[in-house]
């Protein structure tokens, strides 16, 4: 869906070492600095840091709603920006959020430092969260489309799970910072799935950094098998909106994924990948019953 762009676009400095996935025996060291808004990037396509474990850069971002409401993260997907949620964010803030969507790393105007991993993005995220203080504040729900829908579960489990592998958020306890989490037409993929062929770089400009497209795709392919094992136990309530026969996504691995988490639930908008741009008011109608249960 094209449009104006209704909400300004800001920017935060974040630094973090990131940990390999939720089970990480280490606990991860985190240094936040927040900066004022300057330029979108350092220069496009330059690493910030040469160390590929270290990562510091600047991250935009768009807001709607009161800043001491609980948060809506929205996670965009590959190749898209905050842009793409812009349409719905002031809707979505209306339900009673702070509604945060940031542009991942090498995607808009946050930095492009030719380094792109899920786990980086998931870090990322994770310091996005911290620089802002976003989880300081009850009750955080995350939404992510496609690419970011795989953030979107990788920070869930991240937040809602201890270092020692713990589910902190359980019926029978308080539950973690998360507590509902959609997925648009993508979840976290398990091994033996489809393969992601590489795709051959474009003879035009596009607006994200091109060597990201086949980093994430090559891990799509080969994936982590705790994404899927880690993400089946997250207990908080998951929507997953699937987009029927038209997408280019396994519609059976949604279903599997909805079945096998404890409080999901799947529902079908059949206008293909691109849900949230192809049918902005029936997926807003089904997230905002959802979050409001």
């Amino acid at each position: 869906m094209t449009t104006a762009a209704q909400h300004q676009v800001r920017y935060v400095d974040v630094q973090h070492t990131p940990r390999r996935h939720a089970r990480a025996t280490e606990p991860e060291e985190t240094q936040l600095d927040v900066g004022q808004p300057q330029t979108a990037r350092s220069e496009a396509g330059t690493a910030l840091s040469q160390d590929p474990d270290a990562a510091s850069l600047r991250l935009a971002y768009r807001e709607a709603g009161d800043p001491a409401a609980p948060v809506l993260l929205l996670l965009h997907a590959l190749g898209e920006s905050s842009l793409s949620w812009d349409p719905l964010l002031g809707d979505l803030a209306a339900l009673g959020y702070r509604a945060l969507a940031p542009d991942a790393r090498g995607h808009g105007d946050s930095d492009w430092p030719g380094q792109y991993s899920y786990e980086l993005m998931t870090a990322d995220t994770l310091a996005f969260c911290a620089a802002l203080g976003v989880t300081d504040v009850t009750g955080l729900a995350v939404v992510g489309h496609s690419m970011g829908a795989v953030t979107a579960a990788l920070v869930t489990t991240a937040l809602n799970t201890t270092d020692d592998g713990a589910e902190t958020s359980t019926a029978a306890s308080a539950p973690g910072p998360v507590t509902r989490l959609v997925l648009e037409d993508a979840t976290p993929t398990r091994p033996g799935g489809p393969r992601f062929e590489p795709f051959d770089e474009p003879d035009h400009p596009v607006p994200f950094d091109w060597p990201l497209v086949n980093a994430l795709r090559a891990q799509r392919s080969d994936p982590d098998p705790a994404w899927w094992d880690d993400a089946l136990r997250i207990t908080a309530p998951v929507l997953v909106v699937a987009g029927g026969p038209s997408s280019n996504v396994d519609q059976a691995e949604l279903a599997d994924f909805t079945a096998g988490v404890a409080r999901g639930k799947l529902v079908e908008i059949r206008v293909g990948h691109m849900v949230h741009d192809e049918a902005p008011d029936e997926f807003l109608a089904v997230v905002t019953d959802f979050l409001r249960r």
